[in-house]
């Protein structure tokens, strides 16, 4: 049976927007969007419930809700506070695209007690939780204790069993090429390495931009396109860093205009890298295996949950001198049979993370919120 809800994102851009869209597009349910634009995140988490608490009474009225059977709130929604100024509110879903509790601060700063306490309010109040991966399901409920050994007194028990009991674990859809990848528009000789994460610190750019600048020391043959988005600021410097050790090797500098474009560079890709320090999921690693890109990413994080077992040993790298070995060897073995037998194993296995596989999962824990 087919159910009306609302979705309310306050942070409409990137991973979010893309998540957003494609539940909406891909459900047999009815899912409207309720959006701000993706921009001052902080603010956004803090103020974007009384945004909602003035927008929501047009659709539930006085007297409870009307057409409406539940809604969908990302993690930025102050939801606590939203059901004490909307007390009407319908049975509500939070998704965890990303968690204040674990996300790593960068050095020299610290986690805002204020957004981890709101983010903690937020999954208490919500009927059901859902998480993109285990790692991260995992790495928040066990760091709820830590987190209140902080209080001096009468310190919370039994919240990590609480949120357990309502939550789970559902991976995100991806928009995803439909057949097997055509090998024939890989980059091969050289080698097209391709980076396609957001370009912000816990991508961790300048550790891969080392590795990178030491195959080049050592004349290994590549070439790089960077890509993803940039909020500019200081996190940009490695890549303005990257085009003069580089030089020549960069090929493309920056946001594709278009999703044309950008898949365009992940089909010519040998190989998609990865740094980072946090990583919940991995959408934009899936797409470019999707793809035929082979990957190399780090032994820790959503990563080796994502990627097949048989791919571990010689796709996942645990230090710096792992990295570049491995690297090194898949860029040498670019053209083979073997990776191209690889290359195409992976696209078939992503295909299991594309929407069409996943969206039963999403309908039927929307229509258990709303019959429990």
């Amino acid at each position: 049976m087919s159910r009306r809800f609302l979705f309310l994102e306050p942070h409409f851009s990137g991973s979010h927007k893309a998540f957003a869209e494609g539940l909406r597009d891909h459900s047999g349910h009815d899912i409207e969007l309720l959006t701000l634009p993706g921009e001052y995140w902080k603010w956004r988490m803090r103020g974007s419930a009384l945004h909602y608490a003035e927008v929501l009474p047009g659709f539930f009225g006085s007297d409870g809700p009307c057409d409406v059977d539940g809604m969908i709130v990302s993690n930025m929604v102050d939801l606590a506070r939203l059901k004490g100024w909307v007390p009407n509110c319908p049975s509500t879903l939070v998704y965890m695209h990303e968690s204040q509790l674990t996300y790593p601060p960068p050095k020299g700063e610290t986690v805002s007690v204020d957004l981890v306490m709101q983010e903690i309010a937020t999954v208490l109040a919500a009927e059901g939780v859902v998480f993109n991966s285990g790692h991260h399901r995992d790495l928040f409920l066990k760091s709820l204790d830590p987190f209140f050994s902080r209080f001096p007194d009468f310190l919370p028990r039994g919240l990590e069993e609480t949120l357990a009991r309502k939550s789970k674990v559902l991976y995100p859809g991806c928009r995803l090429p439909v057949g097997a990848p055509s090998l024939e528009t890989r980059q091969t000789d050289p080698p097209l390495i391709i980076w396609n994460h957001r370009w912000s610190y816990d991508k961790n750019f300048p550790a891969m931009l080392n590795v990178l600048t030491s195959l080049a020391g050592e004349g290994v043959a590549f070439q790089v396109a960077l890509l993803g988005e940039s909020a500019g600021g200081k996190a940009e410097a490695p890549f303005h860093e990257a085009r003069k050790l580089l030089k020549d090797r960069v090929v493309h500098f920056g946001y594709c205009d278009s999703a044309e474009a950008y898949r365009a560079w992940l089909a010519r890709g040998a190989v998609v890298v990865s740094s980072a320090v946090q990583e919940n999921f991995g959408i934009s690693v899936v797409e470019a295996m999707a793809h035929g890109c082979l990957p190399l990413l780090p032994k820790r994080l959503a990563y080796p949950e994502v990627l097949p077992e048989a791919f571990h040993e010689a796709h996942l790298y645990t230090s710096r001198r792992d990295c570049i070995a491995k690297l090194r060897a898949l860029l040498q073995s670019c053209g083979e049979q073997g990776a191209s037998e690889s290359a195409v194993s992976l696209a078939h296995h992503m295909k299991a993370y594309g929407w069409q596989h996943l969206i039963s999962d999403y309908d039927a824990a929307l229509a258990s919120l709303i019959s429990e």
